[in-house]
């Protein structure tokens, strides 16, 4: 049993080795640190927030769909771009963006991107669509029917260029072109063609010093662009060779018919011709060698007198030649040039012009050329008496008629009624024919059966709108 001298000793030892301890640290020299209190909060917010971030982030690499993404959409799958319309919660393949956008409501039409994975459980239905539509359609402010430019090629084919942002070009005034189309000369000036009969041919252009000029051979295609005028052929008045009621300054012998040049004028001297009212029908630089031609004896001795001489004859407001023939002789195109026309359309209240402008022939080479990302929504009317059609011109150039050219239609098109513009028949024959756009034939399954199921095939009373539409747009043509 131990004496009290060892419990004493022993408890002094253990005061002394707790001592050493708190005063010595850890044994190998370590310090012993206190324990932190905050450290399992700390970390248990960070394990939190972690798992929040985590979360997060697999929400946004594996999105949902949208609601109603399989309605009145256009499903577009991620990686191979194959397209369905979504109708009713059933996914239809379709041939193309334009008959995706007949068959889907204006007001709903929405595009939905998804991975295949997505839609690998959605009902799907039969292929739908027009085949051979337009798989980009221009935005309407792309569309442009004002501008075009036709030129006729070295090889007599036609060149056709749309394109909104080609500068103007600059018409001569006092240009013109000597066509031969069909075995038949045109002189094309100030914006009209005129025929030469062939029984004049040779006269007519030896009196207007055409004759050595070579002629630049078109198709008739080219040359209906450009409105008809008179023919150009020697030139006579009513009541030629008969006694005239002359005015004061004629002689009382002046016969109808007779040519009367005028001096003492401010811009040099005047030709006229005494009409069966004995007034002096005026006579233009290019009507006065046709009326030689014409005339025959009655313009072989010339009438001289002053303008003071006959200060009392009246003038008539009737010229010799017909109002739509040039003034002058025009100047035709140096070699190697070209002839083409540019079309510039009219309003509500005018009609559609087309001017002359030449360009270097090696630069025209036929077909069809529409800038890229352009086009035109216009109105053509097919034949006399036709009803007006709308046309939609796309990059390619080919032209899809758009029978029943409503304002929903044209809605789902991404078009409005103002967007539609008149063009002559002629320019629009110009253009290749696609095939028609209409609802219930984008509606159509493929292989020929019926709209599919869910699409109103009427457009929401397209068709009454459009006939509407297009049968004033007759009376105006």
């Amino acid at each position: 049993m131990a004496s009290k001298r060892d419990l004493v000793e022993a408890q002094t030892f253990s005061r002394r080795r707790l001592l050493t301890a708190f005063t010595s640290g850890a044994p190998g020299g370590r310090e012993l640190e206190p324990t932190k209190p905050l450290r399992g909060v700390v970390a248990g917010v960070s394990l939190s927030v972690l798992l929040v971030l985590g979360s997060l982030g697999f929400g946004l690499l594996s999105p949902t769909l949208p609601n109603g993404w399989d309605d009145q959409s256009l499903v577009i799958v991620e990686g191979d771009g194959s397209r369905y319309v979504g109708i009713q919660g059933t996914l239809h393949p379709v041939l193309n963006v334009t008959s995706a956008r007949l068959v889907l409501e204006s007001g709903s039409f929405h595009v939905v991107d998804v991975s295949e994975d997505d839609i690998t459980d959605a009902p799907r239905g039969a292929t739908i669509g027009i085949p051979g539509a337009p798989d980009e359609l221009p935005l309407a402010s792309r569309l442009t029917a004002t501008g075009w430019q036709a030129c006729v090629a070295p090889d007599g084919g036609t060149a056709l260029t749309i394109d909104p942002d080609a500068p103007a070009p600059v018409a001569d005034p006092g240009a013109g072109a000597l066509v031969e189309a069909a075995g038949t000369l045109y002189l094309v000036a100030d914006g009209t063609r005129h025929r030469i009969p062939a029984a004049d041919e040779a006269a007519v252009l030896r009196a207007l010093g055409l004759d050595t000029a070579t002629p630049i051979t078109a198709g008739a295609d080219w040359l209906n662009l450009v409105p008809a005028g008179s023919d150009l052929a020697p030139l006579t008045v009513a009541g030629a060779d008969a006694p005239a009621l002359p005015e004061g300054g004629l002689p009382v012998d002046t016969r109808v018919g007779t040519l009367v040049e005028v001096t003492g004028v401010g811009d040099g001297q005047r030709r006229y011709v005494v009409d069966a009212r004995g007034e002096l029908a005026p006579l233009s630089e290019l009507a006065y060698p046709l009326y030689l031609l014409g005339a025959g004896e009655l313009a072989a001795e010339p009438l001289q007198v002053t303008a003071a001489e006959i200060a009392a004859v009246r003038t008539s407001t009737t010229p010799v030649a017909p109002a739509d023939l040039p003034e002058t002789v025009p100047t035709l195109p140096a070699a190697g040039s070209t002839a083409c026309v540019v079309l510039s359309t009219g309003s509500a209240t005018t009609d559609e012009r087309v001017d002359l402008v030449l360009r270097d022939a090696a630069e025209v080479e036929a077909g069809v050329r529409v800038a890229p990302g352009s086009g035109a929504l216009v109105r053509a009317q097919t034949a006399d008496g036709a009803a007006a059609t709308v046309r939609l011109v796309d990059g390619s150039g080919r032209a899809y008629p758009v029978p029943d050219a409503g304002d929903e239609v044209l809605a789902r098109l991404g078009y409005a009624a103002d967007d539609v513009t008149r063009v002559p028949p002629a320019w629009a024959d110009l253009l290749p024919t696609g095939p028609d756009l209409t609802v219930e034939a984008a509606a159509t399954e493929v292989s020929g059966g019926t709209a599919a199921a869910g699409v109103a095939t009427d457009a929401g009373g397209a068709s009454e709108a459009g006939t509407a539409s297009e049968g004033a747009a007759a009376g105006d043509a």
